[in-house]
């Protein structure tokens, strides 16, 4: 039942693509597949973090590895809202951009999931907070992953790595202290 609920999901998110018109069509490669259940649908909005209003923002999702891949578009709405899917065996760095704002990078691994897991496919549901870019902001850290994102075989579900953005979020903020202090 829950198979066949998935399917049916994977469907439905193909229709609503052509409905929604995304600006800039997704390659194959971030596509819904309907005869494929080994997917990691992605979805959500951006929201500025001085306003808490939606918005949209520029998307880049690259798949890291051997058969490295790059795709950039724009959010499918003036509110913000995104989706894709995501392949199993990869590492992808999937990067949140806006002019004024500070670039997010998450991180996401799909290459520790067990065959015999991926029986109704996986969601991952985001709500990206953008921040106010800060002039002298280190560009290392805004091209390095502010999260991660894998397999949790506790759950057996997509988590965040808590620790890493504990870590990620604290080097942030002291970046932001540096850079307001001058």
């Amino acid at each position: 039942m829950s198979r066949l609920f998935f399917l049916l999901f994977i469907a439905f998110q193909a229709l609503a693509f052509d409905a929604t018109a995304q600006k800039k069509s997704l390659p194959d490669w971030l596509a819904a597949e309907k005869k494929n259940d080994k997917l990691v649908y992605v979805n959500g909005v951006t929201i500025a973090n001085d306003t808490d209003a939606e918005m949209p923002t520029r998307i880049t999702v690259e798949l890291i590895g051997t058969e490295s891949k790059k795709a950039t578009f724009d959010t499918f709405s003036d509110r913000g809202n995104f989706e894709f899917f995501l392949r199993p065996n990869g590492l992808y760095h999937i990067s949140f951009e806006k002019d004024g704002y500070l670039t997010k990078m998450l991180e996401v691994v799909t290459d520790n999931i067990p065959d015999k897991d991926w029986k109704i496919g996986f969601v991952l549901e985001l709500q990206v907070s953008m921040e106010l870019s800060v002039e002298g902001f280190s560009e290392e850290l805004q091209s390095n992953p502010y999260a991660r994102c894998m397999y949790s075989s506790k759950s057996r579900k997509i988590e965040f790595d808590k620790a890493f953005s504990k870590e990620s979020k604290a080097a942030w903020e002291k970046e932001r202290i540096r850079c307001l202090k001058k």
